[in-house]
């Protein structure tokens, strides 16, 4: 064998180890979207095919035995196979960039029918001929209708990149960049193809262009997480902040101010749980990772200690804690506490009760809020209470980004609220 032809080979070599290993890194960590995830894995594995294929050509065209009659013809029509279901794979990845529920358009339509319309002319050229044949040297020959292959993969390829420009607003400009690259260099190596006898450069340029495409995928990962992660400290700077409002502050110190004359022990005792509460606050938004229930749990019970004290006997807690060994983001469990106290049973005429339970369900932590106050109208809530709803909803974005929990809320003017924050056990 030639020394370029050993080049090539060990191209081609490298070629399928990187795709290997891109395909297993785009499953495992890359793609979070499980459509995109499955699309773009099948791509890299059947490029990767595709360059084995490839190899086995470059290895054995142009030799005569048993072995070589076979392996040439599995690695033609290998790749003429493997052209056509990576344009079926590039299709369904551009369909899942931008939703699964979307009605197929016809270039999706388009892409499908001629990309199985040149699967089938190939298993049918495969046996007859027509396309491509075979001399006794086992090297590759032209048929009459040779050109027929390249239709089906052209007009496949265009209907992807008419696809990728129609959805381009689905898609982050650095992966449509990529996408574009890759699109566009098997045309032009199919468009090369007619006129030059099928050579493993281009697989391998395919290949190039399928590593600018990963490498986009994961700049854009990288990017999204970046993004994700600012928004999650955001929200927990706005939460803190939103935990020490003015009003919280004098009304604290003045029945602190009040106790001191009529008792010290209290206003001691009320001072050391101000002294938690605020460093419980400066705690949480230095905190990067989630905490223990118990931590949250010790800031509640601070913060209920001074509403308690300007409250007094309108303020009941009942505490159920049959689960504790869990982790959540910080500053979860306070703002829904403070909304049942400040917006439930501080305006009930006659006070109320509140309860904070928790209890291991399946594969889930529960933690129940719960009050006997006022309640409220979901409108109501909506239009009046924005700031209220603003803190409820970042708790809410917070959970989810951080640990995939939720948080269901129900109420009804004047049966008081019920809020139920489920975090995953795993």
């Amino acid at each position: 064998m030639l020394q370029a032809d050993m080049i090539r080979v060990a191209f081609e070599l490298w070629g399928i180890l990187f795709c290997l290993i891109a395909a297993i890194c785009v499953y495992m960590v890359t793609e979070k979207k499980q459509g995109k995830r499955i699309w773009l894995t099948w791509l890299y594995v059947t490029q990767a095919l595709l360059l084995l294929c490839n190899a086995m050509i470059w290895l054995y065209e142009g030799t005569t035995g048993t072995r070589s009659f076979y392996l040439v013809r599995i690695g033609y029509n290998g790749c003429y196979l493997l052209y056509n279901v990576m344009i079926l794979l590039c299709t369904g990845y551009l369909k899942s960039c931008i939703r699964t529920n979307a009605k197929r358009g016809c270039e999706e339509v388009l892409a499908y029918v001629l990309a199985s319309a040149g699967i089938g002319f190939t298993v049918v050229s495969a046996f007859c001929g027509i396309a491509y044949y075979f001399d006794d040297a086992n090297r590759y020959v032209r048929g009459s209708l040779y050109i027929l292959p390249y239709v089906f993969t052209w007009g496949g390829t265009l209907a992807n990149i008419r696809l990728l420009i129609k959805c381009r607003s689905f898609i982050e400009k650095n992966r449509q960049r990529a996408l574009l690259i890759y699109l566009l260099t098997p045309f032009l190596a199919f468009a090369l193809q007619v006129f030059v006898y099928p050579s493993s450069l281009l697989d391998i340029l395919m290949t190039l262009s399928l590593i600018g495409l990963f490498v986009a995928v994961v700049y854009g990962q990288a990017r999204e997480l970046m993004e994700k992660e600012h928004q999650v400290n955001e929200m927990k700077i706005q939460s803190m902040m939103s935990q020490i409002q003015p009003h919280f502050l004098y009304n604290t110190l003045n029945a602190i101010t009040y106790m001191c004359d009529k008792d010290a022990q209290i206003a001691k005792r009320a001072l050391g749980d101000f002294s938690n509460f605020l460093r419980g606050n400066l705690n949480s938004l230095k905190s990067e990772t989630m905490i223990s229930f118990e931590s949250e749990l010790h800031h509640v019970e601070a913060f209920l200690a001074l509403e308690k004290l300007r409250l007094g006997d309108e303020l009941n807690i009942v505490y159920d804690i049959n689960d504790s060994g869990f982790f959540l983001p910080p500053l979860t469990l306070q703002p829904i506490v403070e909304n049942a106290v400040e917006h439930g049973i501080a305006k009930a005429e006659c006070g109320g009760t509140l309860v904070i339970r928790t209890r291991r369900e399946g594969d889930w932590h529960e933690i129940l809020v719960a009050d006997d106050g006022t309640g409220f109208d979901a409108q109501t809530y909506m239009s009046n209470n924005k700031h209220t709803h603003i803190g409820v909803e970042n708790v809410r974005k917070r959970i989810w980004h951080q640990c995939g929990g939720t948080i269901v809320m129900s109420s009804s003017q004047g049966n008081g609220t019920q809020v139920i924050i489920r975090i995953p056990a795993k």
